[in-house]
């Protein structure tokens, strides 16, 4: 019986640590293996500082418009963009400049794990004094994948560039 008992618990073990073998592992080796790939993208929209509601969040893919993005409580919205495709993200709020963010999803061939993209958009009041107009129209952020940084970043240059000047401020945060 004692011969039984430890048979079953070896087994069992082994069976344990199988299950949590294929827990772990990489479903896939290769993006070609698999379909739907996608980009998670956690937005935060604020002003000052506070998270704000009653905006808008509107997803273009490939300058064609996918329609309005829902937008959850807290100023907070989800996108689930699919790999290897561009995006045009626009934040809308009523007595506030509006923001663009382009997003290319463009991902290494090897690549098979990449983190979430989070990001975080402070508005700022519609035409605040000392805003060169003709820069309203370019996107405040240009988000795309940094192998340097192993995940989805904003050109930190072309970021302040335009911050400066569309706000007058030496450095800003999208």
């Amino acid at each position: 019986m004692a011969r039984t008992f430890r048979s079953i618990l070896v087994g069992s073990l082994a069976f344990l640590a199988s299950c949590n073998a294929f827990a772990q592992r990489t479903l896939v080796d290769s993006r070609d293996q698999a379909e739907g790939w996608y980009l998670p993208v956690h937005g935060e929209v604020s002003v000052e500082g506070k998270p704000v509601e009653d905006y808008k969040v509107i997803l273009y893919k490939n300058n064609e418009s996918l329609g309005e993005v829902p937008v959850g409580k807290s100023g907070i919205f989800e996108l689930e963009l699919d790999i290897d495709q561009m995006y045009t993200v626009r934040v809308l709020k009523d007595g506030y400049q509006e923001k663009i963010m382009n997003i290319d999803t463009t991902l290494p061939k090897d690549l098979t794990k990449y983190p979430d993209y989070e990001c975080f958009i402070n508005l700022q009041p519609t035409m605040a004094e000392g805003v060169d107009p003709f820069y309203t129209d370019f996107p405040s952020a240009i988000v795309r994948y940094s192998e340097e940084m192993k995940g989805f970043y904003h050109s930190e240059h072309y970021l302040t560039h335009i911050q400066t000047r569309l706000a007058g401020i030496a450095s800003a945060t999208f």
